[in-house]
């Protein structure tokens, strides 16, 4: 079976169209630590870390392992803009995810906190010491 075409068998299995990887849903924990923790670019003990200060709550599976949503992606990436950009520690991350959440602000995303960065700036009453 070397013939390699739409429909022919090979070693690796059928070779039919490729199908789409279906959407997930940004609430469906998918990640493993591992995984997690390269799609954000930091060491999974942080990931943990984050846990055990109540920034992010992983979902668990029936064997109790980690799993991560695109939700827990986005909030890290969240996480990671205020402390490595505005040197925000883990109490004022908290701080502010809570503040964000009790306006409201359900989906948070990235741009939105950036946003506010923004109008900070330009009204002049930013949070920097």
């Amino acid at each position: 079976m070397a013939m390699r075409g739409r429909g022919m068998l090979r070693a690796g299995g059928y070779m039919g169209k490729r199908k789409r990887m279906p959407a997930i849903a940004p609430g469906r924990a998918v990640f493993t630590p591992s995984i997690a923790s390269e799609i954000l670019n930091l060491h999974p003990r942080t990931l943990m870390i984050y846990e055990s200060e109540n920034l992010i709550k992983p979902q668990r599976t029936a064997t109790n392992r980690r799993r991560y949503s695109e939700d827990d992606i986005r909030r890290v990436r969240v996480i990671q803009f205020l402390t490595r950009q505005k040197g925000v520690n883990l109490a004022g991350v908290k701080y502010v995810l809570h503040l964000l959440q009790s306006l409201g602000n359900q989906g948070l995303d990235l741009n939105q906190v950036r946003e506010l960065d923004t109008l900070q700036e330009v009204s002049g009453n930013g949070l920097t010491a």
